[in-house]
């Protein structure tokens, strides 16, 4: 899994089509075959973050620092979302 963003980072966009261009053939089989049966919002994007997350940590390889800070932005945006959806 690889990506690289025009400013020579390692990223990989979320989206579905950024997503799938980071995977292998195979893991873009499961990626599909998980999202394809998903009809409910939340839960498509559950699927849609698990495998970005996934897809990042392999662009990023060993960079742990620099995936956390490509993920964590993210991550607590979707949270403060959800808490708000929640109160």
């Amino acid at each position: 899994m690889t990506a690289t963003a025009e400013t020579g980072a390692l990223r990989v966009p979320r989206s579905i089509n950024g997503i799938e261009q980071a995977l292998t053939y195979e893991e873009r089989a499961r990626f599909y075959g998980e999202l394809g049966p998903v009809e409910d919002p939340a839960d498509r994007e559950a699927v849609i973050t698990a495998w970005w997350l996934r897809a990042m940590s392999g662009a990023y390889g060993s960079d742990r620092s620099g995936f956390r800070a490509a993920v964590a932005p993210v991550l607590a945006t979707g949270r403060a979302q959800q808490a708000g959806a929640a109160a």
